[in-house]
């Protein structure tokens, strides 16, 4: 297979995807357990939920540099493809479960004795820390992909709109239903369903599918951001507008935040929200990297090493809760502004330090998969 052109600009939107999904969990506790009407409280939320396009985001990158590298059933080197998904990806995934199993034991004093069945069964369903889950996710789609190439691709070429319509409404209905619908009483399939829908590709093909669809077409899909960027900001304007006013509103007529479960990133309404956002995020990126300053070449390496990012950012965020919460709750505290800053700053600082110590060493491959090595004498990676 030809090496394809690499598009430059995906560095960029991955970091700020990467720091969207580290905010939304910096910040969770802020939105929830700030004093209510604080100031903490109103930016916590804005910033928890301004950046829920992380995660849906990420899923559209994965189908765009599939199907941009991948156009054909006859490409695929389906044993090449599989043993590099389980080397850099599968691997470090399984050594981060084992890191996060064993620190969520050691933090809450429980006893490893006879707790193998449970790792494993939190390996197999990205279940050993709460963001695992992605990974699992992740690889139902790859197994789709071979199947995807042969029976789907030919569609998604000839015919673009029409495949992102089928499977935005069947996304969209089945998160309505979700949302909106769902029986808390049923049982056998459909409470399984329940159960896990939201990790499987049930709750996520469309993200998967339009990014292989902008993979496929990505020349004319830029062209077409180009030509009509001042509508499509505009119609992003009010999608975020009703997105954000939405939690806003439900917060104001609750007089509370007792149904703030309910805006998680995989509300149907995230669907409209993240699609927009991913054209906004093209269009802004590609300029992003036309430039040669300290936020471009910074944001890039947070973008090289956004799967680190990804892996490593809870732990540095439990990390400082505990020791800052716990060492100076009269400094520290949920209903402080300055405590918001503080957290998010110093997540980020020490996430992307963290990273490149990982990147910086021979066996980076087990912990942040395939990447360059980052030299820790230079301020850019090569």
């Amino acid at each position: 297979m030809a090496r394809r052109k690499e598009i430059e600009e995906l560095y960029y939107i991955r970091g700020l995807a990467a720091l969207g999904i580290l905010i939304i969990h910096a910040t969770g506790s802020f939105a929830v357990l700030s004093e209510y009407g604080s100031r903490a409280m109103y930016v916590g939320v804005f910033l928890n939920q301004f950046f829920r396009f992380g995660s849906p985001v990420f899923m559209m990158i994965s189908g765009l540099v599939l199907f941009y590298n991948y156009r054909s059933f006859d490409e695929f080197d389906t044993k090449r493809f599989y043993k590099k998904k389980l080397k850099y990806i599968f691997l470090p995934y399984t050594i981060w479960s084992a890191i996060y199993f064993l620190y969520a034991h050691y933090v809450n004093n429980i006893p490893l004795k006879g707790e193998m069945p449970k790792f494993l069964r939190g390996i197999l369903l990205g279940e050993n820390y709460s963001h695992l889950y992605f990974i699992f996710l992740i690889f139902q789609f790859y197994i789709l992909v071979p199947l995807i190439l042969k029976y789907l691709i030919e569609p998604m070429k000839e015919k673009p709109i029409q495949v992102f319509f089928i499977f935005a409404l069947i996304q969209g209905a089945i998160l309505i239903y979700e949302y909106y619908f769902r029986n808390p009483n049923a049982e056998g399939f459909m409470k399984l369903f329940n159960r896990y829908y939201w990790k499987t590709v049930f709750g996520w093909s469309s993200y998967f599918m339009t990014g292989g669809l902008i993979g496929l077409h990505y020349e004319n899909f830029v062209d077409y951001i180009e030509k009509h960027i001042k509508g499509i900001s505009i119609i992003y304007i009010l999608v975020s507008t009703f997105y954000l006013g939405q939690v806003y509103f439900n917060i104001y007529i609750n007089e509370g935040r007792n149904f703030y479960g309910k805006f998680g990133s995989i509300r149907p309404h995230t669907m409209i929200y993240a699609f927009f956002t991913m054209a906004m995020l093209i269009y802004i990126t590609r300029k992003i990297a036309k430039k040669g300053n300290f936020f471009q070449r910074y944001l890039k390496n947070f973008g090289t090493y956004s799967f680190g990012v990804y892996f490593s950012h809870p732990l540095v965020l439990e990390e400082l809760k505990l020791k800052l919460v716990g060492n100076f709750s009269s400094v520290i505290g949920y209903s402080r502004l300055s405590s918001l800053v503080l957290i998010v700053g110093l997540g980020i600082i020490f996430t992307y330090l963290l990273v490149l110590l990982l990147g910086s060493l021979n066996i980076r491959w087990l912990f942040i998969g395939k990447i360059p090595k980052y030299q820790l004498s230079s301020t850019k990676s090569h």
